[in-house]
């Protein structure tokens, strides 16, 4: 050890990192099992409550039967045929040649433990047009006869619905229920139709009013040629997500406002519907989620991942500035330094669980800093150096921070920061002798 003494301490810091890496890993732990207690915690609520809502619909649902004459051959009769009457059931689907819904969203926040669930409630005035077109014989000879036409429509989660959705047909109110069980109805709800309405080019006017609670999210299937929504709400922190995003919108700190407007042209949403027993695929469909965007626990778990970096520049620091200055800090203060470097962390995970993450980690780096300034003072032999090291940590802390905050520029503020310490050090190692640092202390002569 004593024939090589800058390697030996280099070897030592070196173990001393490693050594820190597995208390670090324990904290990312710990990260990993706050959050999935977040997650419970919310599906906890989502079952209480009611799930994640997506509204599809309405929709014209027409059984219809086509009978038609055919002729088979008769068994063991020489070639002789007979007539058989078949009569084959089909369903026929029409969609709006428009939609137009307007929406209200109101956003409350529930507890469950120490874990904040958004849930809301939410209004939905539709207005919309159905024009029907006669369905046609698949059978040269076949007669068609239209059934019970309904209005079927779909939410994700039942118990979301707070009254029975509101149904005008042509200016006659009804009610929508559940979808009858032998039908076999691919949406949940259904109203039904007078088949008078069903003319060969018929059209006919639709209002529906339905309210609607869940949790953390809410869409639409564009099921429609012409699909207008607008939802407004108090959620000042919308994350818009699905196939389309709105055409317009307004964000503020009072909340916001969009508007999405989506043509059949523009997506397969009628395809898929029409034939879900044979696609696997899901309609395509447009949404609005309530998450957070300072989540404490992605933000923790994102400083975490740059705590081993930190580690080793600041014993970089200290190490240079050890043989710069020609400090002796022993490795076991080594340690002690990075102790309180990876319990920050920890302090930083607990404290934003109740307070928000600016003021987390504000608490968290003051009280490292504090620690390790008053330790460094009598490590260090003085308040001068004590403070210089300090500072060094105030900016490395506020760096990490920037970093955190700023994510769309986290590679290039980190790379910034590797750049000025490599920079700095090598501006104060400049002048420093290595070969006389490295060469093992002479013997006292005898």
């Amino acid at each position: 050890m004593n024939k090589h003494p800058l390697l030996s301490k280099l070897l030592v810091i070196f173990s001393l990192m490693l050594l820190l890496s597995v208390p670090l890993l324990m904290v990312f732990d710990t990260i990993q099992e706050r959050s999935a207690y977040r997650a419970e915690a919310a599906a906890e609520v989502a079952r209480a409550h009611a799930g994640a809502q997506t509204l599809t619909g309405p929709v014209l649902h027409v059984p219809y039967t086509e009978t038609y004459t055919r002729t088979v051959p008769v068994e063991g009769g020489r070639g002789e045929t007979r007539q058989e009457q078949v009569t084959q059931a089909h369903v026929a689907l029409r969609f709006p040649v428009r939609l137009d819904t307007r929406s209200q969203l109101d956003t409350q926040i529930r507890w469950r433990g120490i874990f904040p669930v958004t849930v809301y409630t939410s209004t939905h005035q539709s207005t919309g047009r159905f024009v029907w077109s006669d369905v046609e014989a698949k059978e040269k000879n076949g007669q068609i006869t239209l059934g019970q036409p309904r209005l079927i429509l779909g939410v994700s989660d039942l118990r979301g619905l707070l009254s029975a959705p509101q149904l005008t047909v042509a200016g006659q109110p009804t009610t929508m229920g559940p979808a009858p069980a032998a039908q076999k109805l691919p949406l949940p709800l259904a109203a039904p139709v007078d088949v008078e309405l069903l003319k060969p080019g018929a059209a006919f006017d639709i209002a529906l009013s339905v309210e609607l609670a869940g949790t953390g999210r809410i869409g639409w299937v564009p099921l429609a040629d012409e699909n207008t929504v607008s939802l407004k709400s108090s959620w000042p922190h919308p994350n818009f997500g699905g196939d389309f995003l709105p055409r317009t919108r307004n964000v503020s700190d009072q909340g916001f406002d969009a508007t999405w407007s989506v043509p059949s042209l523009s997506t397969q949403a009628q395809q898929v519907f029409a034939h879900q027993g044979e696609l696997r695929s899901a309609p395509d469909s447009f949404s609005v989620s309530l998450d957070n965007p300072v989540d404490v626990y992605r933000l923790t778990e994102r400083a975490t991942k740059y705590a081993l970096m930190f580690i080793v520049l600041t014993f970089s620091a200290f190490f240079v500035l050890e043989m710069v200055k020609r400090w002796r800090i022993h490795p076991m203060q080594y340690l002690m330094i990075g102790a309180a470097l990876v319990l920050f962390f920890l302090l930083l995970l607990s404290l934003s669980e109740h307070l928000g993450f600016a003021w987390a980690y504000g608490l968290a780096s003051a009280a490292c800093i504090g620690l390790l300034t008053h330790y460094l003072r009598h490590v260090l032999r003085g308040w001068r150096p004590a403070l210089g090291m300090s500072a060094l940590l105030v900016a490395l802390y506020g760096v990490l921070y920037g970093i955190l905050i700023s994510e769309d520029n986290a590679l290039m503020m980190g790379s910034l920061l590797l750049f000025g310490v490599l920079a700095a050090i090598m501006v104060v190692t400049r002048k420093v002798d290595w070969y006389g640092v490295m060469s093992p202390p002479q013997q006292p002569a005898q």
